[in-house]
């Protein structure tokens, strides 16, 4: 079997990399966010300085008299510290042995072939774009004694985009009392799935994974802060809304928001104007460096851009993003697409205003250690190996008005 040194190498070396390099694949906000592992507390957090609001000690003057100084309190908030990815990943010692190869560890994609590095990234870039929640569908309809549970979804029209066959679910109603607990027996269609045993449920009860549901905001509890939770006029929805983004309300700091131009939920059609619109609308210190859009908001624009005959190869735009062309103030914006861009959904984004944080820059994934120093730990009684991992991070920005915008509700291509 392998000796510690070779563990390490082989987690280390290999699967970090290649967990990373997924997320990075699938993930275009983990792969751009800048990164810091600047927290406190053994971990708990980190400082976010906040900037919302300008100061007041300026103003034009009829004699030579300055402004009174005033003093401001630096404002600095905690960005709590989340377990983003728990994982465990079992080996059979049969597979390992034999795949050592003059002291090398095996081929990092035998492992890949297990799914969970694409799971795991699927996850992260959830997390990143919507609203910190945790919630992955909504019971559409009673479940009487039944296996089947119809979903319905606030962001996608494929409500079951998240989930996965041999998945554990939790189900909460009305996101405060757990009602139901199963594992996945099979999707069987963009709105519907089912449980390997039966339940009871009441229709709006949210699911959610396994043993992610917190009542609260604070460390190490619930889900990472997305872009949808940022990038809005409101506060984020619970456990965030007591307390709002990072401990600021809408209500008390107008402020702290992002522009949104939404339509009441009537569909519209995408324009450049509407684009301008809200890039008129934004905060003047914001540099929009990149539009994120669906795949099919990309398509309609593509099909913008060719019957005004301005259609051009994807090329490298200000910001350093690859897409589409959007032209602002002379300034070539990318539209890149983005699988989990909600329904109908345009978001422009200033990813300098973003800090993505993690307990260690290039170092984002820790492998647990056993009693004798090694990553791989024996399953009792059998010749079978775990190895288990997370990765703490939480998203946070330091002037939320800053961060872009929302354009809602615009029409896509049925196919």
């Amino acid at each position: 079997m392998f000796t510690i040194a070779e563990q390490l190498k082989l987690f280390n070396e290999f699967l970090s990399p290649g967990v990373i390099a997924e997320i990075v694949t699938l993930s275009k906000l983990w792969a751009r966010l800048k990164k810091s592992d600047k927290i406190e507390a053994h971990g708990l957090y980190a400082k976010q300085k906040l900037m919302s609001a300008g100061g007041t000690s300026t103003r034009a003057s009829s004699t030579s008299s300055y402004p009174l100084a005033k003093s401001s309190t630096p404002q600095f908030h905690l960005v709590y510290m989340k377990r983003a990815q728990m994982f465990t990943m079992q080996f059979d010692g049969f597979s390992l042995e034999l795949a050592a190869k003059s002291g090398a560890s095996m081929d990092p994609i035998e492992f890949e072939k297990k799914g969970l590095f694409i799971t795991q990234a699927d996850d992260l870039s959830r997390q990143l774009m919507l609203a910190g929640a945790g919630d992955l569908c909504v019971v559409n309809g009673d479940v009487s004694a039944s296996k089947t549970v119809v979903v319905s979804s606030p962001y996608y029209a494929d409500a079951t985009k998240f989930l996965k066959v041999g998945q554990i679910l939790d189900v909460y109603n009305g996101a405060t009392k757990q009602v139901a607990s199963g594992v996945v027996e099979s999707i069987d269609s963009p709105t519907q799935f089912k449980f390997t045993v039966i339940q009871t449920i009441t229709s709006g009860a949210v699911v959610k994974q396994e043993d992610v549901y917190t009542a609260t905001e604070g460390a190490g509890l619930g889900e990472m802060m997305g872009l949808d939770g940022i990038i809005r006029a409101t506060d984020p929805p619970a456990p965030n809304a007591t307390a709002g983004l990072q401990a600021l309300l809408v209500a008390t700091d107008p402020n702290w928001k992002c522009h949104v131009n939404s339509n009441g939920g009537v569909k519209r059609d995408l324009t450049e104007d509407l684009i301008t619109a809200c890039m008129d609308e934004i905060d003047p210190f914001s540099r929009v460096s990149v539009l994120l859009a669906t795949h099919k908001v990309r398509r309609v624009w593509a099909s913008y851009l060719e019957n005004f005959k301005s259609l051009v190869n994807q090329k490298v735009m200000w910001g350093g993003w690859s897409g589409l062309p959007y032209i602002y103030d002379g300034k070539e914006l990318a539209m890149v697409p983005d699988k989990y861009v909600p329904d109908g959904c345009l978001y422009g984004v200033d990813e300098a205003m973003l800090n993505l944080y993690v307990t260690k820059v290039g170092q984002e994934i820790t492998w647990e250690k056993g009693d004798a120093g090694g990553i791989l730990q024996k399953v009792a009684n059998k010749n079978e190996f775990v190895a288990e991992g997370h990765i703490f991070a939480n998203l946070g920005t330091g002037f939320r008005k800053a961060v872009g915008f929302k354009l809602a509700d615009l029409n896509e291509p049925s196919s």
